[in-house]
């Protein structure tokens, strides 16, 4: 399939104007006043500061700081539980690794300063307390991981995995053979977005109740995750479109070209409401480019289209708050009120 890149050059131009317009009104909210306590931790400081003779005595002190953290993080590296006899040990071996170690020199030069960082996650979480007052703010934990996680969540916990963000041209990331598709995200800028949309994810599932028939098909999964990255843009409206998607300056504007032809496509070939698991992964998940689409296309445009979607859904809904948009499973009904037509 090959889609025509120039014929709706102009329109989306002017469409772009009009959608930056609406979005300055749309994400502003007021939330200078908003009080949220945003704790974040340096663990992985803590953790290589320790003379690895002293690590089994020091655990205690490590379980006293970091609590429910310290078992996330055996899980994240494969050791298990700070409880287990072998733990110690483990965790031992982990930062006499040379590499690991090596890595970590490599994060505490790049991550020395974060503050840039650290005032958009509390602008977020802002704006988070902003739309979802009776939620509560996790505590922010950053570590090394052993290129495992970037981001991890568990109840009241937000992990960030600093040796996942240190560049798209780190020599670890060759090393270990990662494709360029994804290395060019694991960037510093990247971690924001990152981190709301891997909150959102767990705050806010496909079905919303367990006695939701929602079948699991491409029309559920890509609005679902436009509602995610919705919600992302929410959380941070000053960052750029292509920083909430992973998306270059070129493949958004090719989305915005293009937008026609993929819905068309995805209609007419009677993709909407497959359901096979194979399918829904080539159109939403990690790739180079998104199956179905020319390779031109970045991968994961289809949920680009689920983000219109909702985008042009909540136009036609202006009383609808965040709040009900990410409890709202009704995938069809939002396509139906949206009267999405590209």
């Amino acid at each position: 399939m090959v889609f025509n890149r120039n014929k709706y050059l102009y329109i989306s131009l002017i469409l772009a104007l009009v959608v930056f317009s609406c979005k300055n009104n749309r994400f502003n909210v007021p939330v200078s006043d908003v009080e949220v306590n945003v704790n974040i931790q340096r663990f992985e400081n803590d953790l290589f500061s320790i003379q690895p003779a002293q690590i089994e005595e020091e655990i205690p002190e490590l379980r006293k700081k970091y609590g429910d953290f310290l078992t996330v993080f055996g899980y994240v590296i494969n050791i298990g539980e700070p409880s287990s006899p072998q733990y110690a040990g483990f965790l031992q071996s982990f930062v006499t690794n040379k590499t690991n170690a090596d890595v970590y020199k490599k994060v505490k030069k790049e991550y020395s300063d974060f503050s840039d960082i650290e005032n958009k996650l509390v602008s977020g979480f802002k704006h988070y307390k902003y739309y979802f007052p009776q939620k509560p703010t996790p505590n922010i934990y950053t570590f090394v991981s052993g290129f495992n996680n970037s981001i991890v969540i568990d109840e009241n916990i937000l992990g960030i995995g600093l040796d996942r963000y240190l560049g798209q041209n780190c020599k670890y990331y060759k090393e270990l053979g990662i494709p360029a598709y994804l290395s060019k995200k694991m960037v510093r800028r990247k971690i924001p977005a990152d981190c709301f949309y891997s909150w959102g994810k767990t705050e806010f599932h496909l079905k919303e109740r367990k006695d939701e028939d929602v079948s699991d098909n491409v029309l559920n999964n890509i609005i679902y995750e436009g509602k995610l990255k919705y919600f992302t843009r929410a959380m941070l409206p000053d960052e750029p479109e292509e920083l909430i998607f992973g998306f270059t300056d070129d493949q958004l504007k090719w989305c915005k070209e293009n937008e026609a032809e993929m819905w068309t496509y995805l209609v007419e070939n009677k993709i909407l409401y497959k359901t096979d698991y194979l399918t829904i992964r080539k159109l939403t998940g990690e790739a180079p480019f998104t199956s179905f689409f020319p390779k031109e296309s970045p991968g994961q445009a289809a949920i680009w289209l689920g983000y219109r979607i909702v985008s042009k859904y909540l136009d036609n809904k202006p009383e609808e708050t965040l709040q009900d948009l990410m409890q709202n499973s009704d995938y069809q009904n939002i396509l139906r009120i949206s009267k999405y037509n590209p």
